[in-house]
């Protein structure tokens, strides 16, 4: 048990170091790409912070209003289009509807008369148990 441990560890230690000099190797071999990226992220820390709260929320807000005026007709067109296929849709669904408040109200019928009949037998052997005033 202890040998199989060890040599687990022996192992494990062995496929580190292996990928800790595959990873140096690599990363001597793509520093141009690596530089790239690192001085993207550091111009966009320093544009973010040179921008002020008050101009971006400007910025934010003009850049919402442009979007909603781009997309508002598109919407309306949407709505204009949609509008045919809900009354259809509609339309199919009503005498279904209309058929299933049919068959449900007779049970419900049967349902609420059973209701009544055991609130009232409730009431009576609650009358029944009190003693008289």
């Amino acid at each position: 048990m202890k040998f199989s441990l060890v040599a687990a560890l022996v192992v494990a230690l062995a496929i580190g170091s292996q990928a800790a000099s595959l990873v140096k190797r690599e990363a001597q071999a793509l520093p141009a790409e690596v530089e790239k990226i690192a001085s993207f992220f550091q111009d966009l820390v320093q544009n973010l912070k040179a921008l002020e709260s008050p101009e971006l929320a400007n910025k934010a807000k003009a850049y919402m209003e442009e979007s909603r005026a781009q997309f508002q007709p598109m919407v309306e067109k949407l709505q204009e289009q949609l509008k045919p296929l809900s009354s259809n849709i509609e339309e199919q669904m009503e005498p279904l509807a209309a058929s299933v408040r049919a068959q449900i109200s007779s049970y419900t019928e049967v349902m609420q008369s059973q209701f009544e009949d055991i609130f009232k037998i409730v009431v009576d052997q609650t009358k029944a148990i009190l003693p008289p005033q």
